[in-house]
């Protein structure tokens, strides 16, 4: 557990090049390409409780700021979140997920330089919501980017209980999305990871829930891109 919080904290999570050093402390393969994370002046790992073959730690983070595509919001404050460690191995453990939002060490990032690099517009990383915003922009669709944990609120969207084609899929932990993207066919998702750059992948690829919003008005040009259409059952 101290050294997944070591790496999250140094930002190993946040670039394929040092993700490496992530992946054999986690259960999970692709890296959501975030669009929000803490940034944090330390973190205390509490005691190991073991239950039903897995071991459960609660982890105090001491957080300084929490930065968006929106900019950088000081929220000094303790946050409390629980982890899951499942066996791996004969005798190793690893997280379970679904992933949590990376907690940077705030003494080594520069919080309005990442506030900037979440940016829908940057030039250079594509985060998740900006990834399906760009490709709903590209299919004729006038909606202004929210970020994933803002979108079931957002305007322009419906809820939908089944996925068409063009759809966007959200993946829920703690009654939060934490990766979205968008339905590409019966069978397959498109999204924007960190450590595989844009993968298709199954609808199961990611952890947790699955909930699905469709663009809810006509598109403002003839698309580009495929339109939501064919329905696809749930997953």
């Amino acid at each position: 557990m101290r050294a997944y919080c070591q790496a999250d904290g140094r930002g190993d999570r946040l670039a394929a090049s040092t993700w490496s050093a992530v992946a054999p402390l986690v259960a999970w393969n692709l890296e959501p390409a975030w669009d929000r994370l803490h940034l944090i002046r330390g973190f205390e790992i509490g005691t190991p409780q073991r239950r039903d073959g897995v071991v459960d730690i609660d982890v105090k983070y001491t957080l300084f700021a929490d930065v968006s595509a929106d900019g950088v919001r000081r929220a000094e404050r303790i946050e409390s979140r629980r982890y899951v460690l499942e066996p791996s191995g004969e005798r190793g453990w690893r997280l379970r997920g679904p992933p949590p939002p990376p907690y940077i060490f705030e003494s080594q990032a520069d919080a309005a330089a990442l506030a900037a690099l979440l940016s829908p517009d940057d030039p250079v990383y594509l985060s998740n919501s900006a990834f399906v915003w760009n490709l709903l922009r590209d299919a004729g669709w006038e909606i202004a980017h929210s970020n994933t944990a803002d979108l079931p609120s957002a305007a322009g969207y419906t809820s939908e209980r089944t996925a068409n084609v063009g759809d966007l899929v959200l993946y829920y932990a703690d009654g939060t999305p934490y990766h979205v993207g968008m339905v590409e066919s019966d069978d397959a998702v498109v999204s924007s990871t960190l450590n595989g750059g844009i993968r298709r992948t199954p609808f199961g690829a990611f952890a947790g829930e699955i909930r699905y919003l469709r663009p809810a008005a006509e598109p403002a040009a003839t698309p580009t891109a495929p339109p939501p259409g064919r329905q696809i059952p749930a997953p």
